[in-house]
């Protein structure tokens, strides 16, 4: 995939697509040092979801996850003119992957 996306006017060199949702599509990004998550909101019709404001309700869901102290990804910027989300690559499987497997740390 040769793309490039940017982010507050820094550009990512997109690598993959890592999954779509029903409110963005989720990239693997690269600034040549460094590996990120680059979530483009988009507007696609949703049959069973009624949105409003997509990328603040992603700023505000975020805070309020963090604040009760969920372990996620940082969220390191966010583009509200272009409604994108760059945030920390960790690399390894998903939640979704470990979810499949049996393998989620239920001792919170």
């Amino acid at each position: 995939m040769d793309r490039k996306m940017t982010v507050n006017d820094k550009e990512y060199q997109i690598l993959k697509l890592l999954g779509k949702g029903k409110g963005g599509y989720s990239y693997l990004a690269g600034d040549g040092s460094r590996k990120y998550v680059l979530k483009q909101i988009h507007h696609e019709p949703c049959e069973y979801y009624q949105f409003g404001d997509k990328i603040q309700a992603e700023l505000r869901d975020y805070e309020k996850l963090r604040k009760i102290g969920i372990k996620m990804p940082v969220m390191l910027e966010a583009d509200t003119e272009k409604e994108r989300i760059l945030k920390e690559f960790i690399e390894g499987d998903t939640i979704y992957e470990l979810v499949l497997r049996d393998q989620i740390n239920r001792s919170i």
